[in-house]
């Protein structure tokens, strides 16, 4: 049986006695590999070739260049670590790349300015690998440390994007391109009327999401909020103004920024929180929801791709949890949002992200608990006398710094999804729909409205009238009428009968 060794972040925390969650840990195999490292377990496994000393600094050298960048994780490492020991292993080779890295991540992170002398003038490096990350185009440049700082958020909130073979692909696939090519083929009215479908659509499905069933007036209202999406620029404002339409006159809610703690999960016959997610602390959310606007302006400055962006704002307010109730539906309005600002749909269109989530919502569960639940342990909390949960610890940095790779990758493919499938579906159905009104019109002499039922109820019979709707509402139809009918919907959608 082999017997692995923790190194670099594992190996950290267990010194330090850190109560941190690890996502993938990093072991030392005993013996010789094949290759260099391995994977297996949610565990990455090197060679023993990378076994370093037994030391703090050892370990964080080899952390920092070869496993996945952790702000969270090595803020708390940081918290921890011996100032002298630190101080002393930096200033050994300042000019080294992992020693300048190392320097610049503590003041970066901590906002505490070590006792060591600015480099003199010289090479700048950038601090992570665009090879390996999404980063700033136009990185900041630290003359302290000369440090090209190209992460995409600030110390306060920091997302981090992993380029991943799944990530390379989205961004070669001109997603853009197949839009114009779809809607180059259609007419601008057949675009405004599935538009409007697919609205409709949309603003019902987010609130299904939430396994809450809405009459029509509140879906519509919610459309109609979703259509403004992208026209007025958010702000703590705004979206007190979104969640002050979203639950309308509720009376048990407060509007705006929560003064409670709020929690996800269940509760047992006590009424005691089994919480499976914790939201932030309600002291914090001024200061997290500030942060939440600054990185916003930053990723719109910076021009990062559209579907990160919206992505990197929709599901850190989702992580942070600033309201009682309708954060997921937010949540899900900014995706919308953040993509019409940037000019990423087409003018007058919404995609309906919430629908095709629907239609994938074990990938969107899952993808929220990823990351989520590994916070759980790292939050001490008690239960209040009316069933909420009260927080004990400062957890400010658990909402501040997180790893959205995953959500990334799973917009993107709900994205593509809609331009490839749902779009042309929709304006597919909408086309037959037109030809086997306009045959049927020549045919027999009928309102609209009864055509448009006529077919509707013939598709939703497998191609067939039924004999009970023929009776009701059709009686006056003679067969033969009936049989053409049935021929053109059969022809018009393509219907294999």
């Amino acid at each position: 049986m082999n017997i692995y060794e923790p190194i670099g972040y594992k190996w950290l925390i267990e010194y330090f006695g850190l109560n941190l969650t690890l996502r993938r840990l990093s072991v030392i195999s005993p013996k010789k590999l094949f290759s260099q490292r391995k994977e297996e377990d949610k565990r990455l496994i090197f060679d023993i070739q990378f076994k370093v000393e037994a030391t703090p600094f050892a370990n964080l050298k080899f952390a920092i260049k070869h496993e996945e960048l952790d702000l969270l994780v090595l803020k708390y490492i940081f918290k921890s670590f011996c100032i002298d020991e630190l101080v002393i292993n930096i200033k050994s080779n300042p000019k080294l790349i992992l020693h300048k890295k190392i320097w610049f991540y503590y003041e970066f992170l901590l906002d505490n300015k070590l006792p060591i002398d600015d480099l003199p003038i010289g090479r700048y490096d950038n601090l992570l690998n665009p090879k390996k990350y999404i980063t700033r185009t136009i990185p900041i440049k630290s003359k302290r440390h000369k440090i090209n700082n190209n992460l995409l958020g600030s110390s306060t909130l920091c997302p981090i994007i992993q380029r991943t073979k799944t990530i390379d692909m989205y961004l070669h696939s001109d997603l853009s391109s197949h839009i114009s090519t779809i809607i180059s083929k259609v007419s601008k009215s057949l675009i405004q009327r599935a538009s409007s479908f697919l609205l409709l659509a949309d603003s019902r499905a987010s609130f299904e999401i939430e396994g809450e069933i809405v009459n029509n007036n509140r879906v519509k209202n919610w459309g109609k909020i979703i259509n403004q999406a992208g026209k007025i620029s958010l702000s703590i404002k705004e979206i007190e103004r979104l969640h002050s339409i979203l639950l309308e006159k509720s009376r048990f809610i407060k509007i705006g920024l929560r003064d409670n703690e709020v929690f996800l999960g269940d509760r047992d016959r006590e009424n005691r929180p089994i919480p499976q997610f914790i939201g932030a602390k309600s002291d914090d959310l001024e200061v997290l929801m500030n942060n939440w606007l600054e990185l916003h302006e930053i990723l719109t400055r910076e021009e990062l791709d559209p579907i990160f962006h919206a992505t990197i704002l929709a599901f850190s307010f989702v992580y942070i949890h600033p309201l009682e109730d309708g954060n997921g539906r937010i949540h899900r309005y900014l995706l919308h949002h953040i993509l019409a600002e940037r000019g990423f749909y087409p003018k007058g269109m919404i995609f309906p992200i919430s629908s095709v989530i629907l239609d994938e919502i074990e990938k969107y569960q899952d993808v929220l608990v990823s990351h989520t639940l590994p916070l759980l342990p790292m939050i001490e909390w008690e239960a209040t006398t009316n069933g909420n949960v009260k927080i004990q610890n400062n957890t400010i940095d658990l909402y501040r710094f997180f790893d959205i790779t995953k959500s990334c990758e799973f917009l993107y493919y709900i994205v593509e999804k809609t331009i490839k499938d749902t779009l042309p579906s929709e304006l597919h159905y909408l086309t037959s729909f037109d030809k086997a009104s306009s045959e049927i019109n020549e045919i027999v002499a009928m309102p609209n409205n009864m055509i448009k039922s006529l077919i509707t109820f013939i598709l939703q019979n497998g191609g067939k009238l039924s004999k009970k709707k023929q009776n009701k509402y059709f009686e006056k139809l003679t067969i033969i009428e009936l049989n053409e009918i049935e021929r053109v919907v059969a022809d018009s959608f393509q219907l294999n009968i």
